[in-house]
C-alpha cells in the first residue's frame, strides 16, 4: 500500500502543492505563512526510504508510518 497525503491533516505542504501545480489550482497559503517546521535533510529522506525498502513488511500486515522527524 502507498500513500501520498496531500490533504491539511497528514499532507505535507509541498505534496499539497504538488497536487494544487498538476491540476491547475491556485497554491494555497494557510496562516500568515510566518510558521516554521523541521527540516530534514535530502540525504536522511533517502536514508529512510533505503531502510524502509531493505525491511518490508510480511505480506498481509497493517500499513506501517515512517515518521521521518523523530
Amino acid at each position: 500500500i502507498n500513500r501520498f497525503d496531500y490533504d491539511g491533516d497528514y499532507g505535507t505542504v509541498l505534496n499539497r502543492f504538488l497536487i494544487q501545480a498538476a491540476i491547475g489550482y491556485p497554491l494555497t497559503v494557510h496562516g500568515t505563512g510566518g510558521q516554521t517546521r523541521a527540516f530534514i535533510h535530502i540525504q536522511d529522506s533517502v536514508r529512510c526510504i533505503e531502510i524502509a525498502l531493505e525491511n518490508p513488511p510480511a505480506r498481509g500486515s497493517k500499513v506501517e508510518i515512517f515518521n521521518q522527524m523523530t
